[in-house]
């Protein structure tokens, strides 16, 4: 198909006269009235994008150029699809009740130094109890950066992200994760946090629905964590402000 064949079922599609056209393009009329009757077979890019920004089509379609077959209300039409579908993904996808493999562990449990510079954490094996009591032997800490950005951004902890089940969120494994101790989990609602679950460290997103607890993860592979708020053993560590390859 032609660039005047395309143009001439277009504008048949929505209705418009070549006079309308020349006016939204800013080109003569006789420019735009040779080019879709096919007199002019091959129009310069400085008339094709006049006339394809004025008509909001690329000039990739206009040439029929692989990738561009559709034109800007199919592009709509489109979008409106993938928003529908990812709506029916989500709404469908099963719940787990059961626990996932933990995707974090604690590398740091100390404060940032009042006077120091760059801030520091302090880093220490995990262990899968209780994280503010036992998170590795002291004997074996040493410190960790906290990259400024973060630290102004209140993040005292740091943890590395294992798997993959937060790759949607640009979370890959080995990421440090900068942490800000947020104890209310209320004020992590929607957030990106790490949490303890029965003993395992998790990184996910945090919501609430009807007196649930919902641990979402950012890859379609892993189904939500979804347990009842007082049937599980559970705590908030804080919400993740940042990770290692978003430092400046």
């Amino acid at each position: 198909m032609d660039i005047a064949t395309r143009l001439q079922e277009l504008l048949k599609q929505r209705g418009l006269k070549q006079s309308r056209v020349a006016e939204l393009a800013g080109l003569p009329n006789e420019t735009v009235n040779r080019i879709v009757t096919g007199t002019t077979k091959n129009p310069g890019a400085y008339t094709l994008a006049k006339l394809g920004d004025g008509i909001g089509v690329t000039v990739g379609w206009m040439l029929g150029e692989k990738g561009f077959e559709f034109s800007a209300e199919d592009r709509v039409e489109l979008r409106r699809l993938i928003t529908w579908g990812q709506g029916i993904l989500k709404a469908t996808q099963p719940e787990e009740q059961e626990l996932q493999p933990a995707n974090a562990s604690a590398i740091t449990l100390g404060r940032r130094p009042p006077v120091r510079s760059p801030r520091h954490g302090r880093a220490t094996p995990v262990s899968a109890t209780d994280w503010r009591e036992s998170f590795g032997d002291r004997r074996e800490e040493r410190e960790v950066d906290i990259p400024q950005q973060f630290a102004d951004q209140h993040a005292t902890l740091v943890f590395r992200a294992e798997g993959e089940s937060m790759v949607g969120e640009h979370i890959a494994d080995g990421d440090l994760l900068y942490v800000s101790e947020e104890p209310d989990p209320r004020h992590a609602r929607g957030r990106i946090v790490v949490c303890v679950v029965s003993g395992s460290p998790y990184v996910k997103r945090l919501e609430f629905t009807g007196g649930k607890i919902r641990l979402v993860s950012a890859n379609e592979r892993f189904a939500p964590m979804v347990f009842d708020e007082d049937a599980v053993e559970w705590s908030l560590i804080g919400i993740v402000v940042g990770w290692s390859h978003q430092a400046r």
